[in-house]
């Protein structure tokens, strides 16, 4: 599975080869990325992608440098209250 920025659409994307697993949708606002929104597909519902679909986004936007987050998402923001490893990155 891998993660792909996608800054033209506002998004990252969890895939695997050329199969659409997930997005989170972003806003930027000045030097934060507001995380509005985790989806995965209803098909794929209950197979555990959120997991790699937000800690691949966490550590891409760390990874890139340049923004702090605030999780809009309740599935984000539960997941970054359970791991605190990701704290250095909150607005």
């Amino acid at each position: 599975m891998e993660i792909t920025h996608e800054p033209d659409a506002h998004r990252y994307v969890l895939s695997e080869g050329d199969e659409f697993l997930g997005e989170i949708e972003y806003q930027v606002q000045g030097a934060t990325l507001l995380l509005l929104r985790a989806e995965v597909p209803i098909e794929k519902r209950g197979q555990g992608l959120g997991i790699p679909l937000t800690k691949g986004t966490l550590e891409a936007i760390r990874k890139e440098g340049t923004y702090s987050v605030t999780p809009i998402c309740p599935y984000i923001a539960k997941y970054m209250m359970k791991n605190p490893e990701f704290d250095d990155l909150k607005a």
